[in-house]
Parts: C-alpha cells; structure tokens; sequence
C-alpha cells in the first residue's frame, strides 16, 4: 500500500513547486518584456489582483473549516498529465481550430463547441480518473459556501466592471433592455457550464487533486495546478489566432507559452484556494461563471441575436 508523503516531504514538494512557478513567471514575463511597446505594470498588477488579492480573499472566507479537508484515494498523475498535454495539443490546439472551419456559424459552433467541450473536459476525465471516494463530512456547510459565493462574486464583478474590456464592449453593442433581460441570466447559466463545470472539474477536481494526492501537499497541488491551467491555453493562444486580441500579429510559441503563464495562470490561483479548502465544485463552478459573466456578455449576445 503507497504511504503518504511525510511532513518533510510536503514540505520539499511544496518548496519545489513555487520555486519552479516563479521562476516560470519570471521567466515569462522577461519574454513579454521584449515585445515593443511591452510594460511591467498591466502584468504586475493583474498578478497583484489576481494572484495575491483574490487568493487571499478566497483564503480568509474559508478559515476555520468545521472539518479540515483530506484528499482520499490514489493518485494517478501520469495518466492525468498524459490526458491533460493530449487535450491541449489536440482539442485546445487542433481539435477548435477544425471545428470552427467544420461549423461556421453561431448559434451552432457555440453549441458545437460546447459539446466537444463537456465530452473531453467533464464525461471523459470523470470516466477515466474520478475513482477517488469523498469520505468525512464537508468542511463547510451551505451558509458558509453561499457567503463565499457572494463576496467573491462582487469582489470579481467589481474587478471586471473596472478594469475588464466587457463593459465597453456591451456599451458598444448597446443591446435593449428586453435583451438584456434574458441574456444576462441565460449567458450566466452558459458560462456556469461551458467554462465553470469543463474547466474547474479538470483543473481542479481531477488535475489539482491528484497533485495534492501525489505530494501531500495543498500548497504543491494549487501552484501545479494553476501554472499547468496556463500551460493548456498556449496552444490555442498560438494555432487559434487568440492573439490578435492582445494585438499580436505574428505569435511564436514562445510567446503563447509566456503570455498563458503571466496573464492566465494566476486566474487558477484562488480557484485552487477555493477547491482545497471547501472541495466544493456548487462553490467553485458558479463562481467561474460569475467571472466570465461581465466579458462574456456582448459576445453571446452576438452570437445569439446575429447582432453586428
């Protein structure tokens, strides 16, 4: 029977694990700092918000769970990180690059997408590594887990109504109030799906729990996990054309791997907090929703309504 990790053990994996993840950010944001025209402050600060800021609010609202969390089961992290390097490569990368040729129309890619989605994100990870049996009671009870609900939803509203593109892009579009009314509920219930249920139960329930498994450690578990959730944008970012968005014509990997490492892995960070201390995917899934709420808003309208 595999013994668990002893205490300093944890505590090597999880030195290890943040060392190599600021390294990696370092070294990421060096190679963004070459582009022209490139500045330290957008990154530094969306690292501030993201990945120090939110994480200690998810940190705080969780203290003294009423019965501390401990993953049970064994862990499987080769096949996990083989599945994950195989999703990215071939679904990320390849696999939305055919669709999007294969369905060019929306409502229908959406919906396409959607699909393949929930397929290679939710039915095919719970099949194949979702054997690990929850024992114990929860750690926190349903008024706790609704209070963080509401307090990192405002707090991630907030962030977005400020300093997000979504509201520009929605004031734009100047959609009715009668479209409004439907579509904000509607794209919520969307995103809840689409990108809170795919991606919190792969990065978290799945990949995040077989690294706490694996090292014993939380801590080991989120910085792996958050860096890796990066890593899996990159080659959508390269072979997609994502990044015309941040205006860049001419994508290298090494920039797709440098940009998801500084701009998008931090995301993982209070997610990660949020799964090891409530293992609670009713908090975690909705709440990713909620964030994608505010920027999701103007395209799903587009994509819905046919509007310009």
């Amino acid at each position: 029977m595999h013994s668990p990790p002893t205490p300093g053990a944890r505590r090597r994996h999880a030195t290890i694990a943040l060392a190599v993840a600021a390294l990696a950010y370092l070294a990421s944001l060096y190679v963004l700092q070459r582009l022209p025209g490139a500045s330290l402050a957008d990154p530094l600060f969306l690292f501030a918000v993201i990945g120090i800021a939110f994480p200690a609010l998810a940190w705080a609202l969780t203290r003294k769970p009423r019965h501390p969390p401990r993953p049970q089961g064994r862990a499987r992290l080769p096949g996990v990180l083989v599945y994950l390097a195989m999703f990215s490569l071939l679904i990320l990368g390849w696999g939305f690059s055919a669709l999007n040729e294969a369905v060019p129309e929306d409502p229908a890619q959406s919906i396409a997408k959607l699909a393949l989605k929930l397929l290679t994100m939710v039915v095919l990870p719970a099949w194949l590594f979702l054997r690990l049996r929850e024992r114990g009671q929860a750690p926190f009870g349903a008024r706790r887990l609704w209070l963080a609900f509401v307090l990192m939803s405002l707090a991630y509203l907030a962030m977005q109504a400020v300093f997000g593109r979504g509201l520009m892009s929605l004031s734009q579009l100047a959609p009715a109030a009668t479209t409004l009314a439907w579509a904000i509920p509607l794209c919520f219930v969307w995103q809840t799906v689409e990108a809170g249920l795919c991606e919190e139960l792969l990065f978290r329930r799945v990949l995040q729990e077989h690294f706490a498994l694996a090292t014993g450690s939380q801590v080991a578990a989120i910085a792996w996990a958050s860096l890796l959730f990066g890593l899996a944008h990159a080659p959508g970012l390269y072979l997609r054309g994502a990044s015309l968005l941040e205006g860049v014509a001419a994508p290298t990997p090494g920039w797709a791997i440098a940009y998801s490492i500084v701009m998008i892995a931090p995301a993982g960070i209070a997610f990660g907090v949020l799964w090891a201390r409530t293992r609670s995917l009713w908090l975690i899934v909705p709440l990713h929703g909620m964030v994608d709420l505010i920027p999701q808003l103007a395209p799903f309208i587009r994509e819905w309504t046919g509007a310009a």
